[in-house]
C-alpha cells in the first residue's frame, strides 16, 4: 500500500548516546504482566515562536494519544502551574522535585520552530524521579503534517516506556456505509485522511491488505453475486476474480503473495490458497459442511477456521504440513471469527453468550479462554494490532455499527470514529 508522501526526519541528539545502554536495559512499564499501573505523564505546551494556539493544539493531541494508548494518565492542565510552565526544556532548567510533588512520574518537554512552511520539533522525555533522560529526538516535516509528527512522538514515548512502539501512526482498514451499500475505506488511526478504496455502490465485505501493502482483497456484490476480488492498489486494476458459484469470503494472507479464503457452495465448503505471483490455486481443506473465517499463525504452520462439521459453529485448527485437525472450542453453541496475534501466542474470537456476542481470547491450543467484553452488543470481527497489544473490533448497538479498540487484556476500551456511516470489519493496514 502506498505510504504517505510526507517525510519525517529524525536525529538523535548526541547527549542520547550516554543513555543508550540504560534505555535498552530498562523497561519502565511491563504491559504483559497480569496487571500494571498506569504512569502519570505531564505534557506542558510546547515552547516556540509560533502562536500559543498552535503549540497548544500539538500538546493537546499528544495528551490525547498518550491517554488513548492505555498506558498513561495524562496530567490535567490545572495541575501544571505557572512555575512549571515557565521552565525550560533542558534537564538543568527543570525542577523535577516540583513535578514529583504533584504526582507526575514522567515529563515531556518540547520546542517547535516553523520557517517557510517547514517545522522542526525537538522533544525530550524525562523520568521525574531522578531526572534521567529517556528520549531525545528531533522531528522535521512540513507544518501541515504536524499531526503525524505528534503521533510519531507518542509512539516513540510508548517505545521508551514499554519497550515496544505505539500504534498512533497506524492506518485502519474497514468497511462503512448503509445496509445495502458498503464500501472499503482506509484512514489514519485518529480519524484523519479517510480514503475510500472501492466505489461500487454495492455491498463490499471482508477486506484485507497483503503484508507488503500492495494488494487489496475483498468480497463484493458489484456484479450481483458475492465474488472474491484481488486488486493491485497502486495500479488500481483487478488481478484475480473468483466468480464460481457460492459465497467466497473471509480472507487472510499466508505470505506477501498468497491469500487464503473460504468458498461455500450448497452443503460443501473449501478453504483455498491462491498464489498471486504463480497464479495457482490449491485446496487446503474441503468438507461437506461450512468452512469459513480462515486465519493463519504467524509462522505459517497452523490454519484456524470456523466450521459446523459437528453441528454448531466452532473453531478448529489444522496443521498445514501435517493436516492434523483439532477442535479448539467446546463451550457454547456459537464460536466464530478467529484471528491470530502477530506473536502467535493468542487467538481472539467471538463467542455467543447470554446477552450478546462477546470478544474472547484463547491460547493456540484452545486452552485458557478469557472473556474480554461483557455488554449486550453484537461484537464482531476482532483483530490484533501489529504489536499484539491491542484488539480492534466492531460493535452493533442500537442498529449502528462502530469500531472499538481495547488492550489485549480487555482494558481501556475506546470507540474510534472515521466516517458518518456505520463502520465495521476493521483491521490494521500495513
Amino acid at each position: 500500500m502506498k505510504k504517505h508522501s510526507f517525510t519525517v526526519f529524525l536525529s538523535v541528539f548526541a547527549v542520547m548516546l550516554t543513555f543508550v545502554s540504560t534505555l535498552q536495559a530498562k523497561v519502565y512499564l511491563d504491559i504483559y504482566g497480569t496487571t500494571f499501573k498506569k504512569i502519570t505523564i505531564g505534557v506542558p505546551p510546547l515552547k516556540g515562536e509560533k502562536s500559543d494556539s498552535f503549540s497548544g493544539d500539538m500538546s493537546a493531541l499528544l495528551n490525547k494519544d498518550l491517554d488513548l494508548s492505555g498506558f498513561f494518565i495524562t496530567a490535567p492542565a490545572s495541575l501544571i502551574d505557572r512555575e512549571l510552565l515557565d521552565e525550560g526544556i533542558e534537564r538543568q532548567e527543570i525542577n523535577f522535585g516540583n513535578w514529583r510533588s504533584v504526582g507526575i512520574d514522567l515529563v515531556c518537554k518540547g520546542r517547535v520552530q516553523v520557517k517557510d512552511g517547514e517545522m522542526t520539533l525537538e522533544a525530550f522525555l524525562y523520568d521525574a524521579l531522578d531526572g534521567s533522560m529517556m528520549l531525545a529526538k528531533r522531528y522535521r516535516s512540513k507544518q501541515s503534517e504536524w499531526r503525524r509528527v505528534i503521533h510519531r512522538l507518542a509512539d516513540d514515548i510508548t517505545l521508551a516506556v514499554t519497550g515496544e512502539k505505539g500504534i498512533m501512526s497506524s492506518r485502519i482498514l474497514f468497511t462503512a456505509g448503509r445496509r445495502n451499500l458498503k464500501e472499503v475505506y482506509v484512514a489514519d488511526f485518529d480519524g484523519q485522511n479517510v480514503s475510500r478504496l472501492t466505489n461500487y455502490r454495492s455491498i463490499t465485505l471482508s477486506p484485507s491488505i497483503s503484508p507488503a501493502g500492495n494488494y487489496l482483497a475483498y468480497t463484493s456484490y458489484k456484479e450481483g453475486r458475492p465474488h472474491l476480488y484481488i486488486t493491485d492498489i497502486e495500479k488500481k486494476n483487478e488481478i484475480f476474480v473468483d466468480r464460481s458459484e457460492g459465497m467466497k469470503i473471509g480472507t487472510a494472507w499466508l505470505n506477501k503473495s498468497t491469500i487464503i479464503y473460504s468458498h461455500t457452495s450448497g452443503r460443501s465448503s473449501a478453504i483455498y490458497a491462491y498464489d498471486i505471483e504463480k497464479r495457482s490455486k490449491r485446496v487446503i481443506i474441503q468438507r461437506d459442511a461450512i468452512l469459513t473465517s480462515p486465519t493463519v499463525s504467524p509462522d505459517g504452520s497452523q490454519l484456524v477456521f470456523v466450521s459446523n462439521m459437528y453441528g454448531s459453529p466452532q473453531i478448529f485448527s489444522q496443521g498445514l504440513a501435517s493436516g492434523e485437525l483439532k477442535r479448539l472450542t467446546y463451550y457454547g453453541n456459537y464460536n466464530s471469527a478467529p484471528a491470530f496475534s502477530p506473536k502467535g501466542d493468542l487467538i481472539v474470537f467471538v463467542a455467543r453468550m447470554e446477552g450478546g456476542f462477546q470478544i474472547c481470547t484463547m491460547n493456540p491450543d484452545g486452552s485458557n479462554q478469557r472473556v474480554l467484553t461483557s455488554d449486550n452488543a453484537v461484537n464482531d470481527s476482532p483483530q490484533f494490532s501489529p504489536c499484539g497489544r491491542y484488539i480492534i473490533y466492531s460493535s452493533l448497538r442500537g442498529g449502528t455499527n462502530s469500531i472499538n479498540i481495547m488492550l489485549f487484556n480487555g482494558e481501556n476500551k475506546r470507540t474510534l470514529n472515521f466516517t458518518e456511516f456505520g463502520e465495521e470489519q476493521p483491521k490494521f493496514a500495513p
